[in-house]
């Protein structure tokens, strides 16, 4: 038993000198209370959701010690924020050659936003901004856990995340933010991505553009699936998916001004359609009619050859007016339609598809001058 009470203690020195070992590898921080002037829950909130945070990292500390901004700044005659000599003296009061500092405030109704700070070996190092919704209150919510664990990525060195795209089975290229990053293989990649919003696109011959959108975590994971639909409509792989749109947005542009012009010369041929039945009952008119035209005669050509130049303005006017009525009518009308055809087709119409074809046509008939207009759709 005694020769063995030598190898036990052995035994527990080397583990008390790995322990030591192991705790001075890992860096430590103190973290100061977050000062606000109207959100002072969310600001207590954030600051133990964020020792939290720092406590599950892996390779850092939290130095013990409660610290509040106002209270440091206050006894040291310090201004908010303080400047590079107050971060000195506050850096020795604390203790630690690394401390986070920052402060909250609310953000319209809804929110907060705050900007934490990290300050090292005398400089200030490097900055987080962040807001999120006002009613993360409790420093146990996931939602604000991952958010204090984002910002201390942030501050200690790039925060990023792992992605991993589905897509089907097809092999094509991906996009992030517009830009090519790597191929997918049988419809799944992997990546990693700084924190933040992203946008992701794969792109794969014979296959409509599939888009999605994916909010990475710091040290967390997350799954984009996407969904790439067949090329059916004849578009070749990595068309912009928004040019079928803007095709039916110039249809229906056409569309509305077909309408609105062809409802125009409609109004304007029923106004001069009017105008004709107006001059066949003018009262002149009428009389010299059934008072001086003999029985079977044309009115119109019997002023003519009598020399009543009256009798003969007023026929003038109504040919004039019935010919623009027989005109502008019937064109107005087909505008119209032409145009309402647009706006029901526009969206659905492709990139490629022919517009209809109006051919007028110009002609005599029965009663004289006629208009034809074929439509080809």
């Amino acid at each position: 038993m005694r020769r063995a009470l030598p190898a036990v203690l052995l035994a527990l020195g080397l583990l008390l000198t790995a322990f030591s070992v192991s705790a001075q590898s890992k860096s430590s921080v103190q973290v100061l209370a977050i000062g606000s002037d109207d959100a002072f829950e969310q600001a207590q909130a954030l600051t133990i959701a964020l020792k939290r945070a720092i406590t599950r990292t892996e390779g850092w500390s939290l130095l013990k010690g409660d610290y509040s901004l106002e209270v440091m700044t206050a006894a040291l005659g310090c201004p908010i924020p303080p400047d590079s000599g107050c971060q000195k003296k506050i850096g020795a009061k604390v203790g630690s050659n690394r401390y986070i500092w920052g402060t909250l405030a609310k953000s319209g109704k809804k929110d907060v936003v705050a900007v934490l700070r990290l300050w090292e070996n005398g400089e200030q190092k490097k900055d987080a901004h962040i807001k999120y919704a006002a009613n993360l209150t409790d420093p146990s919510d996931d939602s604000l856990m991952a958010i204090a664990s984002d910002a201390f990525a942030k501050l200690t060195g790039e925060a990023t995340g792992v992605v991993v795209v589905t897509a089907g089975s097809v092999n094509g290229k991906i996009f992030v933010d517009g830009k090519e990053v790597g191929v997918v293989t049988d419809g799944r990649t992997e990546l990693t991505l700084p924190s933040g919003d992203h946008k992701i696109m794969v792109r794969a011959e014979g296959f409509n553009d599939a888009l999605g959108t994916v909010s990475v975590r710091a040290g967390s994971s997350a799954e984009v699936a996407l969904n790439p639909t067949p090329a059916s409509d004849g578009k070749p792989a990595g068309d912009d998916p928004t040019l079928d749109k803007k095709s039916g947005g110039t249809g229906k542009m056409l569309g509305y001004i077909g309408i609105g012009v062809g409802g125009a010369l409609v109004l304007t041929g029923s106004y001069f359609g009017i105008q004709t039945l107006g001059q066949i009952k003018d009262s002149e008119y009428e009389d010299y009619r059934k008072t001086a035209v003999p029985e079977g005669e044309d009115a119109c050509k019997y002023a003519e050859a009598t020399g009543r130049s009256d009798i003969v303005d007023v026929c003038d006017r109504n040919k004039r007016d019935k010919t623009l009525f027989w005109v502008l009518t019937p064109v107005g009308a087909v505008l119209a339609g032409v145009g309402v055809y647009l706006l029901a087709s526009g969206d659905d119409k492709p990139a490629s598809a022919k517009p209809p074809r109006v051919q007028p046509m110009l002609g005599l008939g029965p009663r004289g001058g006629e208009l034809r207009v074929n439509v080809a759709f």
